[in-house]
């Protein structure tokens, strides 16, 4: 049972070494093959580093690709991988020791499992002192393709493990997609693999402002692209597009009143969400909590969303 590792990089100086350094001090590091590095067009000392850190590791592999993106870059290492399992991780984020560990023992139990996802730590400061647990919803024991077509989870790429032959059946990333594109595969993989939620947050994600991520209403042109072409491909799931559709608007209300303070934004997508489907309860919850002062709703959403997660999670086990 052996890994690569497939690091995407671009000019993150401040955070590939610790990154790396969590790849190489996993509980699991004899299963690891190879870690792949693309470095994607640095212009800071990211290169630097990452030679430095060759020097002292051989199973370090270091790519450099000229401006094409973390699609293409997350593709690029795919090809050049030789194992049986493919763990990703972005350059500014890292994993708990332990991380390899309790994914490969689930994979290796069941051969019908494609992909293996999990929480996470959401953060900032590099030594993880604010960081705070987010709880994702499990995809296991229920109609995995509807629910992460309507629902999403979230997934986040940081904490999956695939097994090579997952991207032999269900294709690469498409890389027409500046974002989302981690969505549109993980819709693609759910179509011929199992997708397993693995109780626990191993991966520690970087709040990162300037990434297009960061606000959830730039990615809602892309949410409809792929909700289309998903139908197309799965056409019993077109009576779910409006439902899609207004849990993507009540998503971007969230952002903005959750993330950002907007009030007027949120309200906004929250009438939007209702609009399309008035039967989006979330949307009306949405309504109310723009009543509520900011440090409140703050609380009451985590505890709420948490709570609801750990809830359904265990009855999905």
């Amino acid at each position: 049972m052996n890994v690569s590792v497939i690091v995407t990089c671009h000019n993150e100086e401040k955070y590939i070494e610790q990154c790396i350094n969590s790849i190489i001090t996993q509980t699991d590091y004899n299963n690891i093959d190879e870690i792949i590095v693309i470095n994607d067009d640095s212009s800071d000392n990211s290169l630097k580093i990452l030679d430095k850190l060759k020097q002292s590791n051989d199973k370090l592999n270091i790519f450099t690709t000229n401006g094409i993106g973390v699609s293409a870059a997350r593709n690029f290492g795919i090809k050049k991988n030789k194992s049986d399992f493919i763990a990703f991780l972005d350059g500014d984020d890292y994993w708990t020791n332990n991380k390899l560990e309790n994914h490969l023992k689930v994979l290796n139990n069941n051969p019908l499992i494609g992909l293996t996802y999990g929480d996470f730590w959401d953060f900032g400061k590099n030594d993880g002192s604010d960081a705070t647990y987010v709880t994702v919803k499990s995809l296991n024991n229920v109609n995995q393709l509807l629910e992460y077509f309507i629902f999403d989870a979230p997934i986040v790429p940081s904490t999956t493990i695939c097994r090579n032959e997952v991207f032999e059946t269900v294709g690469l990333f498409n890389e027409n997609f500046k974002a989302s594109e981690d969505t549109e595969m993980y819709l693609r993989v759910a179509e011929k693999w199992q997708i397993f939620y693995v109780k626990g947050a191993y991966s520690y994600k970087r709040k990162s402002l300037g990434q297009i991520t960061h606000r959830q209403d730039k990615l809602l042109k892309n949410q409809k692209i792929i909700g289309q072409i998903t139908v197309k491909r799965n056409p019993h799931l077109k009576k779910f597009l409006t439902k899609r559709d207004s849990f993507r608007n009540f998503k971007v209300g969230i952002d903005f009143l959750i993330i950002h303070n907007k009030k007027r934004k949120a309200l906004t997508y929250a009438l939007k969400a209702i609009k399309i489907n008035i039967f989006n309860t979330r949307a009306w919850v949405l309504m109310i909590m723009i009543l509520i002062p900011q440090k409140v709703r703050i609380y009451v959403y985590n505890s709420i969303k948490n709570n609801f997660y750990k809830m359904r999670n265990l009855t999905n086990k």
